[in-house]
């Protein structure tokens, strides 16, 4: 039989019994009542059956036993058998976290002992502490992650086949073979676990694909060798970028709400994408994507020289940062939380550590300087590239210096304590001129420096444009997403402003700016005709008083709001007992100045 096509029928024959099987575990926990019912902090509504992780190992092993017998290694198999043990006890008896801890520690251990260790022997004595952190935090994340229908199972495929294709591409068909077999089990019991779920993995499922996984991530960089030393880095933190995410992100938030980090809750990247109005199906599927993204992002860096895929990561690495600062924004906890992690965000002593209130209080400059490193880096890199400028003398030194200059001149002129949100046009001014003045006394240094000669003046340009480009549209950006969250609430009432003039303008801002009110517009009212299916602030101005009525009946709001002062006593008389026929509220915005 080729060696190429075991590792497939390996997948194949763990897929089948997967199918075949999992049908009988649900009559099992059924009748043996190993049933999880809806509680307040999971995410199922109906009763479900539990003991999904007995069909998944068994199909893995059943796979795994028949078409690789002899070249089996019984130490690491045995490591699998822990794993899945201690989690089927917990589901049965549930147990107490330090034995679950103490079983990750020795599988770890059989992994150091096998010769598995992360970073391929690369890192050293420094590989032996690092193995154990890994494999505990990602066994962890995956069961972090097991959070919605069929989202742990799924990613645990998708991870599982990359890393089969990669041991495929080093010629280890062995290790091929195991991460078909997982990754035909996780697909198999996906079958019945993708929403509506039949069935829940629990921890046996959980745990067992948390280890799998990160023995199958650290085996891939497993004998790279020395010369691949960003690559041996860069494929397992790849491969298992989206639960390295949800568990950083859940942690840090729960962190600032006053939670204990292994408290239950609906405040995963699953439920936040959820929260800000996807289905449960679709967020699942987003971060399938985002997932194989990654993993076919591992599969280009093991084939081609990382430098030229070194754009391609950075830009998919600012992606995910900018998406979990995104999801971080979504509102999650109760009141009471949501205010602790406030205050915890302004930097206030709320029990928190030094560190990290300092990283709260300044989030804004330390994100704004890494984003901002990221810009001039590419961009200089851009330009050079553009202009032919390759291998040019000391051109580290000439980066380091654009950063450093750059970073400084913003740094000084108070661009990081601009209040994003509220960029207006004299903003993006000011980032121009002080960008152009930073290009200048680069120019002046490189000169002053016998350099200036290597750079023509167009690489200046094109530096300048993208670093100004790239920076700009990063602070738009980060406007957009505050705006889009902001005009996506759910659970507030919907209001069409009455005068699309400039006090509706400020209206609208407070509104969607100011949580406090509750308020959501949908939409504008004004009698000026020349307004009519115009938009302001992005949204629709629909008509005027005498189309008041239809316009309630299209757009259904709770509430209008009246935004001018121009409205007479008696037209807004007319207009709150038309709204009051119909149980629609109103109100109006007032903007008064009171100075000696």
């Amino acid at each position: 039989m080729s060696v190429l096509i075991k590792p497939i029928i390996t997948g194949c024959i763990s897929l089948a019994v997967c199918l075949a099987i999992v049908p009988l575990i649900i009559k099992l926990a059924y009748h043996k009542g190993w049933v999880v019912y809806p509680r307040n902090d999971r995410w199922h509504k109906n009763p479900t059956a539990l003991m999904g992780g007995i069909g998944i190992f068994i199909s893995f092993s059943i796979a795994i036993l028949s078409t690789n017998f002899d070249n089996i290694n019984w130490m690491i198999y045995g490591a699998f058998c822990i794993m899945f043990s201690i989690g089927l006890v917990d589901d049965i008896w549930e147990i107490k976290p330090v034995i679950k801890l103490l079983s990750q520690i020795i599988a770890s251990f059989i992994l150091i002992y096998n010769g598995f260790d992360f970073g391929g022997g690369m890192l050293g004595w420094a590989g032996v502490p690092l193995t154990f952190i890994w494999v505990i935090g990602i066994t962890n994340a995956i069961n972090l992650l097991d959070n919605m229908d069929g989202l742990a199972g799924g990613i645990s495929g998708i991870v599982a086949i990359i890393a089969g294709v990669l041991a495929v591409l080093k010629g280890e068909y062995g290790l091929a073979m195991t991460a078909f077999a997982i990754s035909g089990a996780a697909f198999g019991f996906l079958f019945y676990n993708f929403k509506p779920a039949k069935i829940f993995m629990g921890d046996s499922g959980s745990l067992f694909l948390g280890f799998a996984l990160s023995y199958l991530s650290i085996s891939v960089q497993h004998k790279l060798g020395s010369s691949s030393a960003i690559l041996v880095l860069f494929i397992p933190i790849s491969l298992m970028a989206i639960p390295i995410m949800d568990t950083t992100l859940v942690t840090i938030k729960r962190l600032a709400a006053g939670r204990r980090i292994d408290q239950g809750g609906k405040d995963h990247t699953s439920h936040r994408l959820v929260a800000l109005g996807l289905s449960e199906k679709k967020a699942v599927l987003t971060l399938y994507f985002i997932s194989a993204i990654w993993g076919i992002l591992c599969i280009l860096m093991f084939k081609t020289q990382i430098n030229n895929l070194f754009l391609c990561i950075l830009l998919l690495a600012i992606f995910s940062v900018v998406f979990s600062l995104i999801l971080s924004k979504v509102k999650v906890y109760n009141e009471s939380e949501e205010k602790l992690s406030y205050l915890k965000i302004k930097g206030q002593q709320v029990g928190n550590t030094l560190t990290f209130r300092f990283f709260l209080l300044h989030k804004k400059l330390i994100i704004g300087i890494c984003t901002d490193i990221l810009i001039i880096y590419s961009s200089f890199l851009i330009a050079t590239k553009s202009m032919h400028i390759i291998n040019a003398e000391n051109e580290y030194i000439i980066l380091a210096t654009f950063i450093c200059v750059k970073i400084s001149v913003f740094y000084i002129t108070n661009l990081y304590y601009r209040m994003w949100r509220y960029m207006e046009v004299i903003e993006v001014a000011g980032y121009f001129v002080f960008i152009c003045i930073s290009t200048l006394i680069l120019v002046v240094i490189l000169f002053i420096k016998g350099k200036a000669g290597i750079y023509i003046p167009y690489f200046y340009m094109i530096d300048f444009l993208l670093t100004f480009t790239g920076i700009v549209f990063s602070r738009l950006f980060y406007r957009w997403v505050s705006e889009l969250i902001n005009r996506n609430r759910h659970s507030e009432k919907k209001v069409i402003i009455y005068g699309a003039g400039d006090s509706g303008y400020l209206l609208i801002k407070e509104l969607l700016q100011n949580h406090r009110h509750k308020l959501r517009p949908i939409g504008w009212i004004d009698d000026d005709v020349s307004k009519h299916n115009m938009f302001l602030y992005g949204y629709k101005i629909y008509g005027g008083k005498n189309q008041l009525l239809d316009i309630c009946l299209k757009t259904k709001p709770d509430m209008v709001l009246i935004s001018t002062n121009a409205i007479s006593t008696e037209k807004e008389e007319l207009v709150r007992t038309i709204l009051t026929d119909h149980n629609i509220g109103f109100g109006r915005f007032k903007l008064t100045l009171n100075y000696d």
